[in-house]
């Protein structure tokens, strides 16, 4: 998730998923929910671009849902914030032919979503420089932190990763108030509900949602219940080896 293009961390669900999960052994028409770490790509070894086309190479996917917007997909535009995209997805998706559909609102859905949000945040910088300045501070934190915890790729996937998350969109909604909270769930429910429908309408395909390692929770607890869900975190660990030492 782009976080509404702000830069800020996603407030991630708090529910925890208990859906039904196969293991390393996945279906042949398995539901993959991957976290991509976006920017991080660039500087984490253990998770770079090239283990991320590795990944979609292992799942093989029929479909592709992702954390674009429509026009984003049509063009195969830059993604400001998300360089996976013209680093590894859009170049992946030319060689081979895959249907690919989009998880975030377009035109004036997307304008009406971004833009309240934006003002939202704007106002909140203004009115209180020290806790916004705290956010930035706490977003960097939370990355070295990160990055030094991650070994695998699927280390952004375990739940040291998605309670450090967790913990930050929580901050985020202590200092910024209810309505941060709302904006980011309306978000996410928004593109969990697209990933469900993509899900309902492919039986029996293989399918890659390309969600991030910010809202992985988001999506694990919209697709609760899902019985073609796999459990990505043992299955990544099962197709790549490990990516450095601990």
């Amino acid at each position: 998730m782009r976080n509404l293009r702000l830069p800020c961390l996603a407030l991630a669900f708090a529910a925890g998923f208990t859906g039904q999960l196969h293991a390393a052994t996945a279906p042949p028409d398995g539901v993959y929910v991957v976290g991509a770490i976006q920017r991080l790509h660039a500087s984490e070894p253990s998770f770079s671009f090239d283990h991320l086309r590795r990944i979609i190479e292992a799942v093989r996917p029929d479909v592709m849902v992702l954390e674009v917007r429509p026009d984003e997909l049509a063009a195969r535009k830059e993604t400001p914030g998300r360089p996976e995209y013209p680093a590894v997805v859009w170049p992946w998706l030319s060689g081979h032919p895959t249907a690919a559909l989009p998880m975030e609102p377009g035109g004036d859905v997307f304008e009406a979503m971004t833009g309240a949000a934006g003002r939202r945040f704007e106002a909140f910088g203004k009115a209180k420089p020290d806790a916004d300045a705290y956010m930035t501070r706490l977003a960097r934190a939370l990355s070295t932190v990160l990055q030094d915890h991650w070994r695998h790729p699927a280390d952004a996937h375990d739940a040291i990763t998605l309670d450090l998350v967790r913990a930050q969109g929580l901050a985020q909604a202590q200092l910024g108030g209810p309505e941060f909270a709302t904006s980011q769930a309306e978000w996410d429910g928004y593109m969990v509900a697209r990933a469900r429908e993509a899900i309902a309408a492919n039986p029996g395909k293989r399918i890659l949602v390309l969600a991030s390692y910010r809202n992985l929770e988001a999506f694990r607890a919209g697709l609760k219940g899902e019985a073609r869900l796999v459990d990505i975190e043992p299955w990544l660990r099962s197709v790549l080896p490990p990516a450095r030492e601990p």
